[in-house]
């Protein structure tokens, strides 16, 4: 792992919750990482149903929903290897990240550009490690 990246070792959600912990519809979720340096990572505007997402994942609840989502098959399909938040898009505030996957009966990885609180949602339901640049963690505390 390059030096440019630190390693994230705790995800919050951060937002008024409901009793049971999970984000309730009027709320505007956060997403918070702990890292290993002690410092924190936060990224806001985070799509209710992802929030919601890994909320449940982290609180370890089951959902009532009989049907797959997009997260499920592709955390069916290939085995999610890490995540790395690595850049704001340019001329935007917009992070975004890259998520390194491994196809099932493949032997070399892939990696893809990907919304950061979606990669995010796969690495939680695959325990897979997340890193975010020290670039980033820098110009967010300005």
């Amino acid at each position: 792992m390059s030096d440019s990246f630190l390693k994230v070792i705790n995800v919050q959600i951060l937002t008024l919750a409901t009793r049971e912990g999970v984000p309730d519809q009027r709320t505007r979720p956060l997403l918070r990482f702990e890292l290993e340096d002690g410092n924190e990572f936060i990224m806001n505007v985070i799509p209710q149903e992802i929030a919601i997402s890994i909320s449940m994942e982290i609180n370890n609840m089951e959902s009532n929903e009989s049907r797959l989502h997009l997260q499920d098959i592709v955390s069916e399909l290939a085995l999610v290897e890490k995540v790395e938040i690595d850049i704001v898009v340019p001329q935007t505030t917009v992070y975004q990240s890259t998520i390194y996957l491994k196809p099932e009966g493949f032997e070399k990885s892939i990696s893809f550009s990907m919304v950061p609180s979606h990669a995010t949602l796969l690495a939680v339901l695959n325990d897979a490690p997340i890193f975010v640049s020290k670039a980033l963690v820098e110009q967010a505390a300005m």
